[in-house]
């Protein structure tokens, strides 16, 4: 018998659009089925402006779980904003990618579209986030097939997470804004 999880909903959680400088919440509902995963879920939010500069960050990484019970897991996580001292224009298109692991492997990404904008005159440089306001616009999700039950992979921090930016919209999964 083996595990299998797979994302049946994922909602923005408070303001959307919000300042910029806000954390980021979003509601997940992930259902197990067959076998729950022995182990904890790893998940990793990545900030990555659609620009040609690399100015990606990571904002956090967290685990859950382990999820032990078959059946619905709702989960409320939340991270910090980006440092917009970091990117040289935060205003205009970008991703917010949220890349979920067991044991090392990537079985699901998904891509969240971001604009963000600013109130009044875009200055040379930002001097603070407050003329600033996020809008996480529509969702791109990609699951991906994994061996459960195999090893953990010892180096499993590598940067895989690149979105595709082809849409991949899972029919299952509920999306809210």
């Amino acid at each position: 018998m083996t595990t299998r999880v797979e994302l049946r909903k994922i909602a923005v959680n408070g303001p959307n659009p919000s300042r910029f400088d806000d954390p980021i919440a979003l509601k997940i509902v992930l259902e197990v089925f067959e076998k729950a995963p022995e182990s904890v879920i790893d998940i990793r939010f990545t900030w990555s402006p659609i620009w040609d500069f690399p100015v990606d960050q990571s904002l956090d990484e967290l685990e859950v779980g382990p999820l032990t019970s078959l059946g619905k897991h709702e989960l409320l996580i939340e991270t910090d904003p980006p440092d917009f001292r970091k990117i040289p224009d935060p205003t205009g298109p970008t991703a917010l990618l949220v890349s979920f692991s067991y044991l090392g492997r990537e079985f699901l990404h998904v891509g969240y579209n971001v604009i963000v904008s600013c109130k009044g005159e875009i200055p040379d440089v930002f001097e603070s986030a407050d003329c600033l306001t996020r809008q996480l616009g529509r969702c791109f999700t990609k699951p991906k097939g994994i061996s459960w039950d195999a090893p953990e992979i010892e180096d499993h921090h590598r940067d895989d997470s690149k979105c595709n930016h082809e849409e991949q919209t899972s029919d299952k999964v509920s999306q809210e804004s």
